[in-house]
């Protein structure tokens, strides 16, 4: 359904991968991991890679989820999100779940390392 890491502690980059089949209960039970990893490393603020390359599509009641939960990665102290999608149709739903939730800091991109380089690059600057 998901899975979490932190990925990078001297960047304080914590990444999401989605899978098929994730459903609202899977989201909160996500953000219960992620807030254990920002109560564990003490982070103010940090970046989120979400790798959604397996997701075609949300069913409306998990895209309701991913919308509070976008906005709660806001309210614990996400700066930004490079997110790696395929699918054009996942795509479209994400920028409308973005619209939906005010998070205007997400980026797409079709492959990991640049998802990642991506972060890195922002925080230099």
């Amino acid at each position: 359904m998901y899975k979490i890491s932190l990925q990078n502690k001297d960047h304080a980059i914590i990444e999401i991968k989605w899978e098929k089949e994730l459903t609202p209960e899977g989201v909160e039970a996500a953000n219960r991991e992620i807030a254990e990893i920002i109560r564990e490393q003490s982070f103010k603020r940090f970046d989120l890679i979400v790798d959604m390359k397996d997701v075609v599509v949300f069913k409306p009641e998990t895209q309701k989820a991913i919308v509070a939960h976008q906005a709660w990665l806001k309210e614990k102290g996400m700066n930004r999100a490079a997110v790696i999608v395929k699918s054009s149709v996942a795509k479209l739903q994400l920028k409308r779940t973005a619209k939906q939730s005010s998070h205007t800091t997400e980026q797409h991109f079709v492959d990991h390392s640049e998802a990642l380089a991506f972060l890195i690059e922002m925080q230099a600057v």
